[in-house]
């Protein structure tokens, strides 16, 4: 009995879903990654206490393209801020990306981050920085 009522609710279930898809409407951007610039903060209180101060770029080795930015810390005390860097081809599609890297950044000093391609593809970047959320240094 139980079981029937099961069954009876599930085709129910089911015959009420639409079983189409729904288009996704289209919304181009020419470069989406770097729409709000090379260099983005997640979040606005992360440009609050970090400034960008110069980025370079080169083509080193066989040809693989190395960024380096310097950030300027403005606070009084040390701080961690985590760096993203993607790597774009020359059309603009991912081509690799790094994981969260973790810098400290010393008080009131200049601090370097660099991250070099593991592709000569590589055209074009796009660095996110991000506060983390919490530092582990209170635990055991």
């Amino acid at each position: 009995m139980k079981k029937s009522i099961v069954l009876c609710l599930a085709a129910a279930a089911l015959g009420a879903c639409s079983c189409t898809t729904e288009p996704a409407e289209l919304e181009p951007e020419e470069n989406p990654y770097l729409t709000q610039g090379r260099i983005q903060f997640e979040s606005h209180l992360t440009d609050e206490v970090i400034d960008i101060v110069r980025v370079d770029t080169e083509r080193v080795g066989a040809g693989l393209l190395k960024v380096i930015l310097t950030v300027r810390n403005k606070r009084k005390s040390n701080l961690f801020a985590e760096f993203r860097t993607t790597f774009l081809d020359e059309r603009g599609h991912v081509l690799e990306q790094t994981n969260w890297e973790p810098i400290e950044l010393n008080a009131r000093t200049v601090s370097e981050y660099t991250c070099t391609s593991m592709s000569t593809k590589a055209a074009d970047y796009q660095i996110i920085i991000r506060k983390p959320a919490k530092t582990s240094f209170e635990m055991p």
